[in-house]
């Protein structure tokens, strides 16, 4: 069956890329859960720039260590993968036992020639569906109307291209949103030069931790720990 995608919100148009951006390879891989060692594939130069294996992994084994360190933690859960790129945060979710997963990506060939022959791959094409558009707009009409997702997602993985994004946007949106429920888990990656602007709580949500991998920063939101 083919992976379910929608078109319903407004497309803008595609950077420009070099002749190595159209290129693409399968150096990266998922690690844990199923499919774990699976190689998927990804865009060249900063096409897709997915989470760094060691971070996603990371990040990971933190959110088990929420749930008392059980593995299968994630299945049957809803997850919504933002900024998707090539897919790897909500394909990782997938392999680890996630039973839905919603896959926000802005450049349609990434979504056709990166995201969709990756959750092909994986054999995920029942289980997701690829929203073509903005993340802040879909973020903004969840918002807007409620009717437009089904019910909150259980997790939320954030890792938008740096320097196109404003992260108070996406703090407002996300701190606002229906999308979230009380047990909603939501990490957000981000750069140092943004980490005074990480607010505390999101919505519902309480800042768990917030660890620096490199030049890299990741904020884990979830419900108050006792």
């Amino acid at each position: 069956m083919e992976t379910k995608r929608t078109q319903d919100l407004p497309q803008a148009n595609a950077r420009r890329r070099t002749a190595a951006e159209h290129k693409t390879h399968k150096r990266l891989r998922l690690v844990g859960g199923a499919l774990a060692g699976k190689r998927i594939t990804s865009g060249r130069g900063e096409t897709t720039r997915p989470m760094m294996e060691k971070v996603r992994k990371a990040v990971f084994d933190m959110m088990m260590s929420f749930a008392g360190g059980n593995p299968s933690f994630l299945e049957g859960t809803r997850w919504l993968d933002l900024f998707a790129g090539t897919g790897s945060v909500g394909l990782e979710a997938l392999s680890r036992g996630a039973a839905h997963c919603q896959f926000i990506e802005l450049d349609p060939w990434v979504i056709n020639n990166v995201l969709s022959p990756n959750i092909e791959s994986c054999g995920a094409s029942d289980s997701t569906v690829i929203h073509s558009g903005k993340a802040e707009a879909f973020l903004q009409r969840a918002r807007d109307a409620t009717h437009f997702s089904s019910k909150p997602f259980d997790y939320i993985s954030v890792c938008p291209p740096y320097l196109l994004v404003s992260y108070e946007e996406l703090f407002d949106l996300l701190s606002t949103s229906p999308l979230l429920h009380s047990g909603s888990v939501v990490f957000v990656e981000y750069p140092q030069s943004a980490s005074k602007i990480i607010p505390d709580t999101l919505g519902p949500l309480a800042l768990l931790r917030d660890r620096k991998y490199g030049r890299t920063q990741v904020a884990i939101y979830g419900p108050y720990e006792d």
